[in-house]
C-alpha cells in the first residue's frame, strides 16, 4: 500500500514538477533574452542586480504558482488542509528551495560557466527532489495523506 501510493505521488509529482520547470525555464529564457537584453537590472549606480538573477526571481515565481496549482490537485489532492495552509506551507518550502536553486545556478555559472538556461534547467532538477519530499511531508500534510501512509 504505501510503495503503490509513494509510486503515485512521486509520477504524479513528476508531471507537475515538469510541467512547472518548463513554464519556469520558457519564462527564464524569454526574461533573460528578452525582456532584459541579458542586461543587468540598475536600481542606481550602486544597486545592481544580475539578468540571470532578476530572470530567475521572475521565473521562479511564474513556476511557483503552476507548481501549486498542479500539485494541490494532481499530486495531494487527499491533504484536508485548508488552501491558505498549504499554500503558507508551500511558499515556506519553495523560497528554501529557491536559495537552494540560487546556490546551484550561481555555481554553475559563476564556477563552471555553463549558460544560464542550462545552469537554471539543471538546478530546477536538483532542487525538486528536496522540492517534493518537503511537500509530501509538509506542505500538504493532511489526516488523509497520514492515515494513507501507515
Amino acid at each position: 500500500m504505501i510503495k503503490k501510493l509513494l509510486d503515485q505521488s512521486i509520477f504524479r509529482y513528476g508531471i507537475a514538477a515538469a510541467i512547472a520547470t518548463a513554464v519556469d525555464v520558457m519564462v527564464y529564457f524569454l526574461t533573460f533574452n528578452y525582456v532584459l537584453r541579458k542586461a543587468d537590472f540598475y536600481f542606481s549606480p550602486s544597486v545592481v542586480i544580475s539578468a540571470p538573477t532578476v530572470s530567475l526571481a521572475f521565473s521562479y515565481s511564474c513556476g511557483l504558482i503552476t507548481n501549486f496549482t498542479i500539485t494541490k490537485f494532481f499530486v495531494f489532492p487527499g491533504s484536508d488542509l485548508r488552501t491558505r495552509h498549504q499554500l503558507f506551507r508551500y511558499v515556506m518550502v519553495a523560497i528554501i528551495v529557491l536559495g537552494l536553486n540560487y546556490i546551484i545556478m550561481s555555481g554553475l555559472i559563476k564556477g563552471l560557466e555553463w549558460y544560464p538556461t542550462i545552469a537554471r534547467a539543471t538546478a530546477a532538477v536538483l532542487a525538486g527532489f528536496v522540492s517534493f519530499a518537503a511537500h509530501r511531508v509538509f506542505s500538504f500534510r493532511g489526516n488523509d495523506v497520514v492515515n494513507k501512509l501507515k
